[in-house]
């Protein structure tokens, strides 16, 4: 075996020890930290505020506000932080802001913004329930998807007694039914649905942030992600917090990703193959030498 196919024999043996390692998984949604909104305040947001069977369902000053990329069709308020124990939320009612019980209103419940800063979202779960959803293309049928989010419970200002709260979860068509009586429960018709573990508050409580993880597999590309709070009792003032929410899966390709020492080892073996080349090409001898040798 020649001198250059041996150096060639290294080199491919270098590439073959490329280390393969997965590619980072891609959050499939869009604005899952709430931080993309249209009005730079707390407010509830409704994609369809004047069509709920209960009636009018944006805020009072009739200024619209837009979470880009989410939908909602129920008592769900965008809080910036610091605003929710505070100044609150604008909300339907005029001269009425939402407002939870906590350190800025005098209750020492342990209330805090979201762990992973920002706005986050604050949902009634036992009036005019509805949920937060995405709709979410290219997805692979067969294939496990991953959803993330972290999530706490309060009680409303002003309202007094003990609540529970959790986050029903549904991926699929996730058609909703909203009850016609005021303060009655929403429900999913369809698509796969999951729930988070249920907390049980005190009167004026607040349960700690949390993060919570389900899978589901994706039966058609393209779905709907929905979450929707769900609370006790009726009427009452239990709401869910929510945010940095994800949804990773499906086939991520491998990336080939070489170690430094592979690097070096390739630099070296490349240089190799060049100097003896060219050490080749440089011998040369004159025809008269030859023709002595005959």
């Amino acid at each position: 075996m020649g001198m250059r196919t041996k150096l060639l024999a290294l080199l491919c043996a270098l590439l073959a020890c490329v280390s393969v390692q997965p590619a980072q998984a891609a959050n499939l949604l869009v604005n899952g930290d709430f931080e993309q909104i249209t009005v730079n305040r707390s407010s509830i947001f409704d994609s369809a505020p004047n069509s709920r069977p209960w009636g009018p369902n944006g805020p009072s000053d009739n200024i619209q506000q837009t979470v880009v990329g989410w939908e909602s069709i129920g008592f769900n308020f965008v809080m910036r932080p610091g605003d929710v124990d505070t100044i609150g939320a604008v909300s339907p009612y005029a001269g009425a802001n939402l407002i939870l019980w906590g350190p800025g209103n005098g209750v020492a419940n342990g209330l805090t913004g979201s762990p992973t800063g920002g706005n986050f979202i604050a949902a009634d779960g036992a009036f005019r329930n509805g949920p937060i959803s995405q709709t979410v293309s290219n997805l692979q049928i067969g294939e496990s998807y991953t959803v993330k989010f972290w999530w706490a419970a309060g009680q409303q200002k002003n309202f007094l007694g003990a609540t529970t709260d959790r986050w029903d979860v549904c991926f699929g068509t996730c058609d909703f039914q909203v009850n016609n009586a005021p303060d009655g429960y929403g429900m999913f018709l369809n698509g796969t649905v999951k729930s988070s573990s249920t907390v049980a508050l005190p009167d004026k409580g607040f349960s700690p942030w949390k993060e919570e993880s389900m899978t589901f597999v994706a039966t058609a590309q393209t779905q709907k992600l929905s979450l929707l709070a769900y609370g006790t009792p009726l009427g009452q003032p239990p709401f869910a917090l929510i945010d940095g929410i994800s949804l990773e899966g499906g086939i991520v390709p491998p990336v080939a990703v070489p170690e430094p020492s592979t690097w070096a080892m390739m630099l070296i073996g490349f240089f190799a193959v060049g100097a003896t080349l060219r050490g080749r090409r440089s011998i040369h001898v004159p025809r008269s030498a030859r023709q002595q040798i005959i």
